[in-house]
């Protein structure tokens, strides 16, 4: 349980705002909190992060969403999300950092600030360039429209030195969308295809270069690229398999205590996030307010968003945060916030949040105990947004070669249940010849292993994961 007084202890000695500007303020209680490292990127950042979806996205009338932003970073939190399909919430943001002097366009900017946070967004769309798309549909348009939200003035200016920490490509769900982001990618050096997809152009943008021909005047407003999504692991991790050039930097997924209860992604795709150096930030804490008792569907309107600090009868708010930021390499937690208070910070979402999430993490033994709690208030059905499989899938693409004394098995990966994969077995027949400590696969190259000739005998080799 988190009392008032640890809440208020988030708060510190903070001094007016009055009295100092937003960037001393963020570095005074920024210096105060533990950070993580954001995988490859090399940047630090905070364990609690701000969401871009509830009141950011769906306001009531009399909220101030862009207040939610500035406070936010005055309490040191600095990695911040958004989104193309998030209605406003990027001209929140925009409003935002035009109060915090975080645009270039904007007298006295304060680029040392700009520097200290990560500016996330997202496009949904697959395809970088597209003869049958509607203008302004494909994933440079959502860049643009971003940029000229996040820090310009919202209908089409952006101003020099204004970028992004990080662009993802959002709610991958499908094998299908995997091949139309890829599209294109490998011949972005040699030809232009027609038909591009949303990676070769995302890159051009990060790397100032104009291979696709989408960006001529060779911007670099992108520092970073990532995925997100939240149902399939098996779809995230082939798009990372395939990532050959390691462009991807970040991974955004779903990730609450109910993920045992349905295909886990902390034993399928986290693992390999971790394995390849992205970095991993975990969503759906409250399962998109499921948790509280709204209908397991994604958020449509400012009613469905929750005011409330917790809830009586719920698994206590502090364990769904610190639940996911306990798992092995998950760097922060996005949480959308109803509402703030100035006045009562006991009841200001975002204190009480960032006070949870810099509380000790809870065990193994106590993860486990979240977990059951969790089912049995909620059950699984809250996780809608997840696929339910939760069996142990075999590996597949089993083939044996000879060479000379030897044989050397290949297979492609086994996919988690509701256990992590502790080992791959090797057997001929009956008999286990070899036990392999798992590992995920890092590429599209599947899995390999050596074994004598002799001790696999006369009997069929399999793989088996156990």
């Amino acid at each position: 349980m988190i009392s008032r007084r640890e809440i208020l202890g988030v708060l510190g000695a903070l001094p007016a705002a009055s009295v100092w500007g937003p960037g001393a303020l963020y570095a005074q209680a920024a210096s105060n909190y533990p950070q993580r490292l954001l995988g490859r990127t090399g940047r630090m950042v905070l364990p609690f992060a701000l969401g871009g979806q509830a009141s950011l996205q769906w306001t009531k009338p009399g909220l101030d969403p862009a207040d939610f932003i500035v406070r936010a970073i005055q309490l040191g939190v600095n990695y911040l999300d958004t989104a193309n399909a998030y209605g406003p919430s990027q001209m929140n943001y925009g409003e935002a950092f035009r109060r915090l002097r975080l645009t270039p366009a904007v007298s006295g900017y304060d680029a040392e600030l700009r520097s200290r946070l990560f500016v996330a967004t997202k496009t949904g769309r697959r395809y970088a360039a597209d003869p049958a798309a509607a203008p302004g549909t494909t994933a440079i348009d959502d860049l643009k429209r971003s940029m000229t939200q996040i820090f310009g003035d919202g209908k089409g200016n952006i101003p020099e030195g204004a970028y992004l920490d990080s662009i993802q490509i959002h709610n991958l769900t499908t094998m299908e969308q995997v091949d139309q982001v890829y599209e294109g990618f490998a011949e972005r050096t040699s030809r232009r295809p027609e038909r591009i997809g949303a990676l070769a152009g995302l890159l051009d943008y990060r790397d100032g270069t104009n291979y696709t021909g989408l960006n001529p005047e060779h911007r670099r407003w992108v520092r970073h690229i990532g995925i997100t999504g939240h149902q399939s692991s098996r779809v995230l991790m082939s798009f990372l398999r395939r990532d050959t050039e390691n462009v991807i930097d970040t991974l955004l997924v779903a990730l609450n205590p109910n993920d045992r209860a349905c295909c886990s992604h902390q034993f399928n795709v986290l693992p390999l996030a971790v394995a390849r150096g992205v970095g991993v930030i975990a969503m759906k804490l409250f399962a998109d307010g499921a948790f509280y008792g709204k209908e397991p569907r994604f958020s449509r309107t400012p009613d469905d968003v929750y005011f409330g600090v917790g809830k009586p009868g719920a698994v206590h708010y502090a364990d769904l945060v610190r639940y996911p930021l306990s798992l092995p390499g998950v760097a922060t937690a996005i949480i959308g916030i109803g509402q703030i208070n100035r006045e009562k910070p006991e009841a200001d979402q975002l204190v009480a949040n960032l006070a949870a999430a810099l509380k000790d993490m809870p065990s193994p033994q106590e993860r486990a105990r979240i977990e059951k709690e969790t089912q049995t208030v909620h059950g699984a059905g809250a996780n809608y947004f997840q696929e339910k499989a939760t069996t142990l899938t075999q590996p597949t693409g089993v083939k044996v070669e000879r060479d000379a004394d030897r044989l050397i098995v290949r297979w492609n990966t086994a996919y988690a249940g509701s256990d992590p994969i502790r080992f791959y077995e090797i057997r001929a027949g009956n008999r286990t010849v070899l036990s392999i400590p798992y590992r995920p696969q890092l590429t599209e190259a599947p899995l390999s292993a050596v074994i004598p000739a002799s001790a696999a005998g006369d009997g069929p080799v399999t793989v088996v994961a156990v």
